[in-house]
């Protein structure tokens, strides 16, 4: 009714002048209309006045308060908005139960807040504008409530969200249909509920404001979808964003992950497909931080791993928590990190196809079962083995999963994903046909469960060694059938040296855990008060303190028990200290078993590792520009060839060996 008025009076009002109008007036096109909002999204330490206008005359802007789209029904905006203070606002999102079957959790206190304005404009030729987003935080220090971390704000229909049909983070209509249908009790992952539909069924569309601390960041319309396996039905959720050109853009076209540097070595990676918001997995109630903790100690081994950082993020302009911004495998993040072309990329999820077309998965299972199948320690079997899959990738993996102690991992036919090309690319290295590994998930490890105690148990014999039943296509199988060649085994058993030694070297895990409790620990007891467990919400910070501390626990013992771990289960040699010293880092690098040791080597006491006779080490030594690399100095061993950039060594005694640079 009011748009009709709203037509006839200005209809009247164009009659009663005299000015002539042109024809190619009558015709004039608003596509590039646009609004203009006068503050920028962010903090505001004061109340603020904000001015929304549109770039063309006569236009009407209609605005919501509450994330939701706006429409003809939706506020008419006629004077400038009052920014009040949000930082005691009652909660709305947050008091609404029924999001998770085995807890009824609802936060005492409000939750910090912000104010969600959303707009378009009606223009005279009776189009709209598109919707434009914004979020303000008044009365808030940002840096006190998140320090430097980014702030992501996503804004999106109540219903799509928490709707009792529609909505993907309740327990819902499913859940309800389920219990009067049947109702058997079941494992709280396991009930039928709103949150576990999955796939394009379970998204929904929302709009993302990403606000580093400092900088410009972006803002675009995406899909939104809950994300995850178990943790699916816990309060605090994992939320996928995934960019397509049905929302506006294909991709996130934004440097999201400092420093993420692309796999192929040619820059950063500056585009994403999607992107996943974290909550933690089997660690939520936890200490949150240990699958990015592990996959940033991982960097540097011989599979892909993930980029991650964490973030505050506001829903509707509600605080929904610190979460941890990871990165997303798909056929699209194959092409941005290893520049492999997205429609040449199969990619197998737990057995399953995930990226690919349907007769792609005889490729995998051709793998699969020749290795299972045949002998390999036939020399000739595990050639043909080898190129297949990549090798060194598995080792690396499994012996990262092993050391971690993972029990939700590869072995056990969980959380893994492989990757191939489908038709080799002779340019690129890693598009050569075999399988290769992507690792994620890594939270149900280093002893979640039990407080951290785990680090002296044997979980090699059992997984590796020991006989067991496993289920068809299982994982276990690959490692196991390729365990029976030497080539493999003494690959292997070095891997699971390195991951003690180098990845997760006592000193490198202090300095990274250092940083992500910097990182985390200051802010996640905000997020335990959000979300419950309701025993945990009153102590929050002596809790999270305790659960970070546990981590320390795990990783500490591992690193002491782990290699005689190795040398009782396998039976192996007594191990001897590997040192490895540059005379001047200035003039040169040296690299471990493939490794650099840059990091190791500015320290006073050098690279310092426990290594069996039975996994000899090969150490090459790279000059820098300018420099000359002029031998090896070495104690406790002799050199065949000191002057040989490259040189494997068995030991038999510790040994010293010291890269010459001059």
């Amino acid at each position: 009714m009011f748009r009709k008025c709203f037509a006839i009076v200005m209809l009247l009002a164009l009659l009663c002048t005299l000015v002539p109008v042109s024809l190619g007036a009558a015709e004039e096109s608003y596509e590039d209309a646009t609004l203009t909002f006068s503050l920028p999204s962010g903090f505001y330490p004061e109340p603020q006045e904000l001015e929304i206008t549109c770039s063309v005359e006569d236009s009407l802007i209609y605005y919501t308060t509450d994330g939701s789209m706006p429409t003809e029904d939706s506020q008419i905006l006629d004077y400038t908005l009052e920014l009040g203070d949000t930082t005691d606002l009652p909660n709305v999102l947050s008091a609404i139960g029924g999001v998770c079957p085995d807890e009824l959790y609802i936060p005492e206190q409000n939750v910090m807040k912000a104010h969600v304005i959303r707009a378009m404009a009606w223009l005279p030729d009776d189009t709209y504008t598109p919707v434009y987003s914004a979020t303000y935080w008044i009365g808030a220090d940002r840096e006190e409530l998140y320090g430097t971390m980014p702030v992501v704000s996503l804004m999106m229909e109540y219903d799509d969200l928490m709707g009792y049909e529609n909505g993907i983070y309740i327990l819902g209509k499913a859940y309800d249909d389920y219990m009067a249908e049947d109702g058997r009790k079941l494992d709280a992952w396991d009930y039928p509920a709103n949150y576990q539909i999955r796939g394009r069924e379970g998204e929904r569309p929302v709009a993302v404001e990403f606000l580093p601390f400092e900088g410009e960041g972006f803002s675009m319309d995406m899909g939104i979808r809950i994300k995850g396996g178990a943790s699916r039905s816990y309060n605090s959720k994992s939320l996928r964003l995934i960019a397509r050109e049905e929302y506006g853009q294909k991709a996130i076209t934004y440097p999201v992950f400092e420093d993420n540097l692309r796999d192929d070595g040619t820059g950063i990676v500056e585009k994403y497909k999607s992107i996943t918001l974290r909550a933690g997995g089997n660690d939520v109630r936890f200490a949150v931080i240990r699958d990015p903790l592990i996959q940033k100690l991982a960097e540097g081994m011989r599979f892909t791993s993930q980029a991650s950082r964490p973030c505050a993020l506001f829903i509707n302009g509600e605080f929904w928590g610190i979460k941890t911004i990871t990165e997303e495998y798909s056929d699209n993040y194959i092409q941005y990190n290893h520049g492999v072309d997205n429609k040449n990329v199969i990619i197998m999820k737990n057995g399953e196809l995930e990226e690919g077309e349907e007769e792609d998965v005889l490729l995998w299972e051709e793998m699969y079962d020749f290795i299972t199948q045949n002998d390999m320690s036939d020399p000739a079997n595990y050639a043909a083995a080898c190129e297949m899959l990549a090798m060194e990738e598995l080792m690396d993996l499994a012996a990262m999963h092993l050391y971690i102690y993972n029990k939700d991992g590869i072995f056990e036919n969980n959380n893994w994903q492989m990757w191939r090309a489908r038709e080799v690319d002779e340019t690129n290295p890693v598009a050569d046909g075999k399988w290769r590994f992507l690792s994620y998930d890594t939270d149900f490890s280093s002893g979640v469960y039990d407080g951290g105690k785990t680090h002296t148990t044997d979980n090699i014999s059992p997984v590796l060694l020991d006989e067991v039943e496993h289920e068809h296509r299982h994982t276990a199988l690959l490692v196991r059938a390729l365990w029976q060649n030497e080539d493999f085994r003494r690959g292997m058993l070095t891997s699971l040296c390195d991951a003690r030694n180098i990845h997760f070297d006592a000193n490198r895990f202090a300095e990274v855990f250092a940083t992500f409790r910097a990182d985390y620990e200051p802010y996640m007891p905000e997020t335990f008060r959000r979300f419950g467990p309701n025993w945990v919400a009153g102590w929050a910070n002596e809790y999270y303190t305790q659960k970070l501390d546990e981590i320390n626990v795990f990783f500490g013992g591992r690193y002491k028990s782990f290699i005689w771990l190795m040398k009782k289960v396998f039976a192996l040699s007594e191990p001897y200290d590997v040192t490895v010293l540059a005379n001047d880092t200035a003039k040169g690098s040296v690299t471990l078993n493939g490794t650099p040791l840059d990091a190791f080597l500015t320290r006073t006491q050098g690279f310092v590792g426990m290594y069996f006779p039975e996994t000899p080490v090969t150490l090459t030594a790279t000059p820098a520009e300018g420099a000359t690399f002029t031998g090896w100095l070495a104690e406790g061993c002799t050199l065949e060839d000191p002057t040989a950039a490259t040189i494997q060594v068995t030991v038999s005694e510790a040994v010293t060996l010291t890269a010459q640079f001059e």
